[in-house]
């Protein structure tokens, strides 16, 4: 009966871990690709990952995990119908991610060179 109850303990808790891991990401389909940082990234799955111990965001493409970028977040839309979306700075033809907002977080101007001629901003997001 011991055994049974240790069993049930630890499943329990890895439960809860693995709930609570999964409630800091998304995933996000974009329909374009971008520049982060002077990197370009090709439209698709992207999973957003929120470290809130250590105030980190990560984007990475679900397709090659190693493309990814990493980021400072502060508060953000405290909206709770918010989950996630991201911004994008239009100019010409390319879009350049802005920030991106994370249920209550946002990070920091990711645009690499904010002098450029914003002629329009298109929002991705759930």
């Amino acid at each position: 009966m011991k055994f049974s109850i240790r069993n049930l303990v630890l499943s329990s808790a890895a439960l809860c871990a693995t709930t609570a891991f999964a409630a800091n990401q998304a995933r996000i389909n974009v329909p374009f690709g971008f520049v982060v940082k002077n990197h370009v990234y090709h439209a698709g799955a992207y999973s957003i990952v929120v470290d809130k111990q250590k105030s980190l965001l990560t984007l990475s493409d679900i397709n090659q995990p190693s493309h990814s970028v990493m980021s400072i977040v502060g508060p953000g839309n405290s909206d709770p119908d918010h989950r996630v979306s991201l911004i994008f700075d239009v100019v010409g033809s390319d879009h350049i991610l802005r920030t991106i907002q994370y249920r209550g977080t946002i990070t920091r101007n990711l645009d690499a060179q904010p002098k450029h001629k914003v002629e329009s901003t298109t929002i991705v997001g759930e």
